[in-house]
């Protein structure tokens, strides 16, 4: 009987224990979800309750302790998944869509679909580039990107906040400024005066001079009032490596050592203006994210006084370039798609969490790509402080003391930047790779080196590609023409010619007609000849592409300044600014017929303002002699009035001898700012070249030359000049000119304008293949054809 009783006290305790047990998946599972949850909207509630009733029922279902315990563990993770898979899958659809980041300039229907990078216009050679499927219709409406499939499975995988997560309450209060300075010891005494007069005490925690082995030592070099310290000096400390190790070594270092909230990095050869570092620190401060970056609006520096250039022009922010190389964005806005490199302010945080620099770059170069695009790509952004200027030195070959002070290896740089590229750009760094000056790491085969510090931070900062930084910053890429719809050759008709590309050492460049390579059984399409569309049209809503003509694979686009000038081309203003390049292929007859090739084109319809056509023969030279027997003599077009009352409404120089006439053309000898010199050629009426009309200016006349705003300008004498028309008030007597014996033209009373044979030499001197701006006609050299 005892033996009974302790059974059924047993039991009673034995029951009163398994009751909390077999509550555990009513009280846990909920818990669980609710703890690991990410923070979402209004449906976090109604989940809970749906991990209570599943609780509840794995209570009452499963006495076992274990074996509800697994079961817990599954059902939340099940519940987990099936929750959050859709959304974590439309917040990634959004972010490569219509939800990303647009520039306030650009709406989503100027957005063109992102091509995959391994896509190929039939037209363009194998390996050549990149070129996406021509996009039915006139435009796109829609905005989406097409990542890899495993980058959708990567990104739609569920995870916790990750690492370097927005923190607005990180302390930005004091600076550390890191001056990483090589045999600048001059300069560097001047930038560090100039910092710590210019920066407000209380900000400036400290100045950070990185000496790269400079020859003497630097510290030697510096005042002693500059390494006093605080109160009466600079909080100063130099860092010395004992041998040259590079700018971006010496900025790793700096950056490293600092202990101010916030790293501003600036050249040895800088000058700031009061109140940077406040503008600095209020955009930091604007997006409430520790992770935001800032660069400075950059002016010039005059070295031998030390102040800032009056009216120089501003930087402020550059965009990359498909070989790796980077140029400077006008009008950017606030986001900058790539920090030149020299100039900027990270939290230290955000410096740490990033890694800094790639420990593995050398020397100098490709550490502003890398460094740019691993803030965007892994969580940050890059933003313009307006209103902190700083006076930089930049290199002038004609200036001395403005030279680079120590080697840098081409081959080095070219590696950092291979080292970017790769590291970044994903299956797009294929394009890099077409570009010749990357041959030493695909042709010869040599190593970029370890590359596993960057998948470490990819993965640590869970990373996005490349893609989604192209979609953000479409307005730069796609509405640009960098990421062309199609392209293609141009040919003329009648010769069966192609217009091709000239480079000359400095540009502008020549266009010209050459044999048309590539084709069937031609081999590759030369690069020279491949155009596309390029530059934002700013006529149309949302400034999409494209109001000009780019060359392939170069960032230069057909430029031309009158009619009458050679066609050129010059660096693309791709934001659409330069009313020089405004190019376009048009229709020209029937819907079978050939094209022109218009420059300012205008809307329905209406004529353009120039065509492209071949360079019409110089038959005789313009020049001004002394004497008044010269046989060129003012020929009224539209009336025969007579000089002694009023010039006529329009007229023409013409030889009466040689029965040629004169006229504005694009030549290598016209003057720089018109692109034209005066020539004689075969008269051709209604020429808007070989018009001319005359307005009172002094006491006589000023010749403008057809509806430009240039003017014959005899130049004190020497030559007749076409030069820019100049006011009424400045009366520049060289664009005053007379009329004697009723009709010659002539100059101070005293020169003449006379046709003066070519050379025998020069006879056959037709600029054969030269192109310039005409009257738009329906002739031969105008009909040109688009090939794909």
């Amino acid at each position: 009987q005892g033996c009974f009783m302790m059974s059924r006290k047993a039991r009673t305790v034995l029951s009163l224990i398994s009751w909390p047990v077999r509550c555990l998946p009513l009280v846990l599972l909920p818990t669980i979800v609710a703890l690991l949850q990410p923070l979402a909207g209004g449906s976090g509630v109604s989940l809970v309750l749906v991990a209570a009733a599943v609780g509840a029922v794995l209570s009452v279902a499963v006495p076992k302790a274990l074996p509800a315990l697994v079961l817990v563990l599954v059902s939340a993770f099940v519940l987990l998944t099936t929750v959050h898979l859709p959304q974590l899958e439309a917040t990634e659809a959004a972010r490569h869509t219509g939800h990303r980041w647009q520039h306030p300039e650009t709406p989503h229907s100027a957005v063109t679909q992102l091509p995959s990078p391994s896509s190929r216009n039939v037209a363009v050679p194998k390996g050549v580039g990149i070129v996406p499927a021509v996009a039915s219709g006139s435009g796109s409406s829609g905005a989406s990107s097409h990542p890899r499939t495993a980058e959708k499975l990567a990104a739609l995988r569920w995870r916790a906040t990750p690492f370097g997560s927005p923190n607005a309450s990180e302390s930005l209060e004091t600076f550390s400024v890191v001056l990483p300075c090589a045999f600048e010891g001059n300069f560097a005494e001047k930038t560090v005066e100039s910092i710590w007069r210019h920066t407000v005490g209380h900000r400036l925690k400290e100045i950070i001079v990185v000496d790269d082995g400079s020859s003497p030592p630097i510290r030697g070099t510096l005042p002693e009032r500059l390494l006093i310290g605080a109160p009466h000096g600079p909080p100063l400390r130099v860092i010395r490596h004992e041998h040259t190790l590079g700018l971006i070594s010496a900025k790793k270092t700096g950056g490293d050592a600092a202990r101010g909230d916030v790293i501003v990095f600036f050249d040895c050869h800088v000058l700031p203006r009061d109140g940077w570092e406040e503008a600095f620190l209020r955009q930091m401060r604007r997006a409430g994210d520790h992770r935001t970056v800032v660069v400075p609006s950059i002016t010039s520096l005059d070295v031998d006084t030390w102040r800032e250039i009056p009216n120089s022009p501003i930087g402020r922010t550059c965009y990359i370039l498909w070989n790796a190389d980077f140029t400077w964005l006008a009008n950017a806005g606030r986001d900058a798609p790539l920090m030149s490199g020299g100039l900027l302010a990270i939290g230290r945080k955000w410096w740490q969490e990033t890694g800094g620099y790639d420990e593995h770059m050398v020397a100098w170069g490709g550490e502003n790509i890398d460094q740019s695009l691993r803030i965007w790509l892994c969580g940050g952004r890059i933003e313009v402080a307006e209103d902190a200027y700083v006076a930089h030195m930049w290199r002038d070959f004609k200036n001395p003391k403005t030279m680079l002070r120590y080697p840098i290896p081409t081959k080095d740089v070219m590696r950092n930047k291979a080292r970017a590229a790769s590291a970044w750009f994903g299956l797009f760094k294929e394009k890099v790779f077409t570009f010749p000056e990357y041959e030493q790491f695909t042709k010869h085969k040599e190593s970029l080196g370890d590359m596993s510090n960057f998948e470490r931070l990819k993965s640590k900062l869970q990373c996005a590609p490349f893609s989604s930084y192209l979609t953000r910053f479409s307005y730069v890429y796609f509405d640009t023409g960098l990421i062309p719809e199609e392209v293609f050759q141009i040919r003329e008709v009648s010769t069966g010619l192609c217009l091709e590309r000239r480079p000359s050492d400095q540009q502008p460049h020549d266009v010209v007609l050459a044999a048309c390579s590539g084709g069937p059984g031609g081999g590759e399409t030369a690069e020279l000849q491949l155009w596309h569309g390029g530059n934002r049209d700013k006529s149309r809503d949302g400034k999409p592409c494209c109001s000009g003509i780019m060359n392939w694979n170069f960032l230069q686009c057909m430029d031309a300044q009158n009619i009458g000038v050679r066609l050129k081309t010059f660096e693309c203003e791709i934001t659409g600014g330069s009313h020089n390049q405004f190019f376009a292929l048009q229709p020209f007859g029937s819907p079978t017929a050939a094209q022109q090739l218009v420059w300012r084109p205008r809307d329905q319809g209406a004529a353009a303002e120039a065509c492209v056509a071949p360079i019409e023969q110089k038959v005789a030279e313009a020049q001004l002699i002394p004497g008044q027997l010269c046989d060129v003599f003012v020929a009224a077009i539209v009336d025969g009035s007579s000089w002694d009352s009023f010039p006529p409404g329009a007229f023409l120089l013409r030889s009466l001898s040689k029965n040629i006439c004169a006229g504005a053309m694009g030549a290598e000898g016209g003057d720089q700012l018109s692109g034209m010199g005066l020539a004689f050629q075969h008269c051709r009426p209604g020429d808007p070249m070989q018009t001319f009309r005359a307005t009172r200016l002094a006491n006589g006349f000023q010749i403008k030359v057809g509806n430009t705003n240039n003017c014959l300008d005899a130049a004190s004498g020497s030559q007749v000049l076409i030069y820019p028309c100049y006011s009424e008030q400045v009366r520049n007597m060289n664009q005053v000119w007379q009329v004697s014996g009723g009709s010659r033209l002539q100059w101070s009373g005293s020169h003449c304008v006379t046709a003066q044979d070519l050379p025998t030499k020069a006879q056959p001197a037709s600029p054969k293949g030269i192109y310039e701006l005409r009257t738009c006609a329906s002739k031969a050299g105008q009909r040109l054809q688009q090939a794909d």
